[in-house]
């Protein structure tokens, strides 16, 4: 049986106008052609829909049950494509992105801000999590766009850096180094600094233990005590004075009382920040914010 859409739709035209020339006319087909279609239909059917005479053309008792039933069928196959067509439009109109928590300071409002102004129809929805997190979210799917600090590349995925920022070292003003202009890397050989657990922020955990190597000393190290939120490491900080914390320099844009931030100067103090999404190629949202970011990243001269 070979009842296409398109000798259906021929069908029920001829039926809904009872005149070959008329419904040949409405579907912009010749009637030859249109006269073709529907008797194939009867014949994969092996029923007579239409009595045509010379002067008329009427439905059969078969026809009359067929052409109710096959209308009632296209108009749910209508309905079933208008609703996929709208699925797809807002899913192309909504971005999901995950994103580490220094990215909050200034980057993310950034490209967010000009997203509203370049893309008003874009609904985008963000959460913070650390990068292990936002990696995983990216990999299966549940963001279509990830904005963390010193990416290692993982399979299936793709990046653009788009921003490298200088380090500084936050701690209480009490703090014996609180009152330098600038430091260097080997200024905190020493010192007990808190760093992100490596489990949750590889990169970011091996950038500042890597940068102390490099200058020949081994950081004295304990974990963030409460990883997933900073306002209790910046408390953390104001109540110790003997300890320190090495971030990009963006932190400071949230005061703390009693913490400062000193910047260190070392030309290889830097750190990265990339957008990531699936090597099977952005979505057209995610594509629109990865243009985004590029736009304020070159206005913000952050690769500079």
């Amino acid at each position: 049986m070979n009842m296409t859409l398109q000798r259906l739709r021929y069908f029920v035209a001829v039926a809904d106008e009872l005149n070959f020339t008329r419904a040949a006319e409405r579907l912009h087909v010749s009637q030859p052609s249109l006269s073709s279609q529907v008797r194939a239909l009867e014949r994969d059917l092996g029923l007579e829909l239409l009595v045509r005479t010379t002067r008329r053309v009427e439905l059969t008792d078969a026809g009359r049950v067929f052409h109710h039933d096959v209308e009632r069928v296209l108009d749910d196959l209508d309905h079933a494509y208008a609703r996929a067509r709208r699925s797809q439009e807002a899913a192309a109109s909504e971005l999901r992105v995950a994103y580490t928590a220094t990215v909050g300071y200034q980057a993310l409002p950034l490209i967010l801000d000009e997203l509203e102004a370049q893309a008003p129809e874009l609904r985008v929805s963000a959460y913070r999590a650390w990068s292990t997190d936002v990696i995983e979210a990216v990999r299966t799917g549940t963001v279509e766009l990830g904005m963390l600090r010193e990416y290692e590349a993982t399979e299936g995925l793709v990046s653009k850096t788009i921003r490298v920022e200088q380090l500084a070292v936050f701690m209480s003003e009490r703090h014996r180094l609180a009152g330098r202009r600038t430091l260097l890397i080997e200024d905190l050989d020493g010192e007990t600094m808190i760093v992100v657990p490596a489990s949750l922020a590889p990169g970011f955990h091996e950038l500042i233990v890597g940068l102390c190597a490099r200058r020949g000393f081994e950081p004295v190290v304990i974990d963030q005590a409460v990883p997933d939120n900073r306002e209790p490491l910046l408390a953390h900080l104001s109540r110790h004075p003997n300890l320190l914390f090495v971030g990009p320099v963006t932190m400071s844009s949230t005061s703390w009382k009693g913490v400062v931030h000193v910047p260190i100067v070392d030309e290889d103090a830097r750190m990265g920040l990339s957008l990531v999404w699936s090597a099977e190629g952005p979505s057209p949202a995610a594509a629109t914010a990865i243009e985004t970011a590029g736009t304020v990243s070159e206005r913000e001269r952050w690769l500079a």
